[in-house]
């Protein structure tokens, strides 16, 4: 199998056009990320990652809606040629991350290639526990600030982290809902009121609550179809007494998907 076989046409925007509408497009399209073009060449990726850090931070002169794409661009991309092998395309997201753009001349961008496009061509054998992350599980408290939540993901290179109260998983917080949380916040609150007032963001105001579980002895392949189906990019793994005991994530899917060494 060759990239060009699974390729997806990637959502464009602008690098001159608002945060407002790229979000917007985010929601449309159900997707966090969009290729960023400018006079028919590609400018860089545009992330919800990359929107969360750009618009939760402390100094802005305009509403957070009004700042242009560019600010919050990254570069984490690489091209390929049309035939370049799955093992190789999987090998090298494993390494670089980001997404990888499909091109013969690096210029004209045929299609795209995410993680989710390898992982949903790719059949997973096994249960939960082979392709979970199980060693230091980063999690938070509904009660803690949405800057903690914003400065976790951004330490540690994550997209989502699992919601506790009391010992128990309550839901999820995601790259999404931080981005989101901050534009509105941003926009609606005068700057001489924000410092003091974004200390009373609470992940529980923003977090999604009854997440979609499964069990370590749940077929990956039923997981990896649910996630596809609901586009979500988390799935905590509990065990019989509804501890978290695990994640899968789309990166550690990808991590168990074989490339060439």
């Amino acid at each position: 199998m060759q990239v060009k076989d699974i390729m997806v046409a990637p959502p464009t925007i602008d690098k001159s056009a608002k945060i407002s509408n790229a979000l917007g497009i985010m929601e449309k399209k159900d997707t966090r990320r969009l290729l960023v073009t400018h006079k028919g060449g590609v400018t860089g990726i545009l992330t919800m990652r990359s929107l969360a850090k750009e618009l939760g931070t402390k100094k802005r002169t305009k509403p957070a809606s009004s700042l242009p794409v560019i600010t919050a661009v990254t570069d984490n991309y690489t091209f390929v040629k049309p035939a370049t092998k799955f093992a190789v395309a999987a090998k090298i997201l494993k390494e670089k991350g980001g997404v990888l753009l499909v091109s013969e001349d690096e210029i004209e961008v045929l299609g795209w290639i995410t993680p989710n496009e390898l992982i949903a061509s790719y059949d997973f054998g096994g249960q939960a526990r082979d392709v979970m992350f199980d060693k230091t599980i980063i999690t938070i408290n509904s009660s803690e600030r949405l800057v903690h939540a914003r400065y976790l993901m951004l330490e540690n290179n994550i997209g989502r982290i699992p919601v506790m109260e009391d010992g128990k998983l309550v839901g999820i917080i995601s790259e999404r809902d931080v981005a989101v949380a901050f534009q509105e916040f941003k926009d609606n609150v005068p700057d001489n009121h924000q410092e003091a007032q974004v200390k009373t963001l609470l992940v529980a105001d923003v977090m999604s609550r009854n997440p979609l579980t499964a069990k370590p002895t749940t077929p990956t392949e039923q997981i990896v179809s649910c996630m596809a189906n609901k586009n979500i990019g988390i799935v905590p793994i509990v065990d019989d007494n509804e501890k978290l005991v695990g994640i899968i994530t789309r990166r550690s899917l990808l991590l168990a998907i074989p490339t060439l060494e």
